[in-house]
């Protein structure tokens, strides 16, 4: 199994990689999260019970580890775009 490696460890190609991974990543949990809110707010309001609307926005705590990572990512591509300048 492959070790995890510090952002600051990986090469520029892996860095990249690892980026379009993330957005893919971002992409495919909006996509999903997206139809799992207008399902349950649907349902909330169609079963009158108000509390799914409430589990509806607690997803967005399941999307800020990605982004974050994300950040971090673009950050270290960043340091090294201006170190080699």
């Amino acid at each position: 199994m492959p070790e995890n490696k510090v952002l600051s460890q990986l090469t520029s190609e892996e860095l990249n990689k690892k980026k379009k991974q993330s957005i893919g990543v971002m992409i495919s949990f909006g996509i999903v999260m997206f139809i799992a809110i207008v399902v349950l707010v649907y349902l909330s309001f169609k079963t009158k019970k108000y509390a799914l609307s409430g589990i509806a926005a607690s997803l967005f705590c399941v999307f800020i580890p990605i982004y974050v990572n994300n950040i971090q990512i673009n950050q270290e591509i960043k340091s090294r775009q201006s170190k080699k300048e």
